[in-house]
């Protein structure tokens, strides 16, 4: 005789959608031979596992170190009946609930591996600004409901091309369910507006547009993972001066973005911490102390009569691509109104 089974409910709430967590519990399912299933609900995500009781024990210990994105702030655990026909585990689509209590991360910037895919000639995300995966987190910022699903997203109505949609169905492919998911076959294409409202929509051309424009000294505005960024050269002490009467914004410090932390070192200094939030998947503006002689020279008005500089990185392959073809840094700031939601 075999060992006697035993099946549980696993209830886990927490930042466990858009995050790679139910591919991990199939993955580790698979992995010990595990029979039941995975599901999001609004209320977090909902496990039942069938095995021996030494094997369940194994396998709650392993849910308890989930992928990188993922926070668990609750996991309650219960016995259910045996089911004895069960033989495989199974990933269940979503269910809808009134009373959600889900909670939905914050917007990361890309991953290493979709960074890489976007410089790899070989890839088919190569150059592709919109380019996502599931390990690069939800967008906040294009949901419209809950559970974290693609129909309850901005990207409802891009249709996925079949090798889009084959990777979306793959549990094993780290785009499983990344509900932004589209390549240039089949997703959002980069439009560059002129003034009048006029527009081009090739792959390249846009961002070529918005260089040339950047280095005359205009003044852009650039969409980020939810809002808009005003956007001049930093090296332009004309263009920082329009921008700064523009925005009503006399004397208040900016921040710019750099392409690396090599080209960061060359403006600012820190310390170990600095260096590593600054390149952390959070992407956040860092205060740092200006260098006594930079190696790089930027507008004295970016942040005027201070030691202090406010530096970020790119945060999604946009942003890359844009750093990687003007060679310079770029000052970013918010295009909102003061006080008013973001656009």
């Amino acid at each position: 005789m075999g060992l006697a089974l035993t099946r549980v409910e696993i209830k886990i709430t927490g930042i466990v959608q858009g995050v790679g967590f139910r591919p991990f519990v199939y993955r580790l399912a698979h992995e010990l031979a595990l029979s039941g299933s995975v599901l999001n609900n609004s209320e977090g995500v909902t496990i039942e596992a069938q095995a021996s009781e030494d094997i369940i024990k194994q396998f709650k210990l392993l849910l308890a170190s989930p992928p990188p994105l993922a926070r668990i702030d609750s996991f309650e655990t219960k016995q259910i009946p045996v089911v004895m026909a069960a033989k495989q585990f199974s990933i269940i689509h979503s269910q809808n609930n009134a009373d959600a209590i889900v909670a939905v991360s914050a917007d990361k910037c890309t991953c290493d591996d979709c960074f890489a895919d976007i410089s790899n000639p070989k890839s088919r995300y190569f150059r592709y600004p919109f380019t996502n995966c599931t390990n690069c987190g939800p967008r906040y910022t294009i949901i419209n409901n809950l559970p974290y699903d693609r129909v309850n997203t901005s990207m409802a109505t891009f249709s996925m091309c079949p090798t889009c949609e084959k990777e979306y169905q793959n549990p094993l492919n780290r785009r499983y369910h990344a509900q932004p998911v589209s390549c240039p076959n089949c997703g959002p294409q980069l439009r560059f507006y002129n003034p009048d409202l006029s527009s081009t929509s090739s792959s390249s051309e846009p961002l070529i547009q918005a260089v040339e424009a950047l280095k005359a000294g205009k003044i852009l505005a650039i969409k980020g993972l939810g809002g808009f960024h005003l956007v001049c050269d930093a090296t332009n002490h004309n263009s920082v001066t329009v921008l700064r009467q523009r925005k009503n914004r006399p004397a208040k410090p900016l921040a710019i973005m750099v392409q690396n932390s090599q080209v960061a070192k060359k403006l600012v200094t820190g310390n170990e911490t600095e260096w590593q939030v600054l390149a952390s998947n959070e992407r956040p503006i860092i205060i740092m102390q200006k260098r006594l002689k930079p190696e790089l020279e930027i507008s004295n008005i970016i942040a005027p009569d201070i030691d202090r500089l406010g530096i970020f990185l790119p945060y999604t392959p946009l942003h890359q691509m844009l750093m990687e073809l003007i060679g310079r840094p770029l000052v970013m700031t918010s295009a909102n109104l003061s006080g008013e939601p973001i656009i």
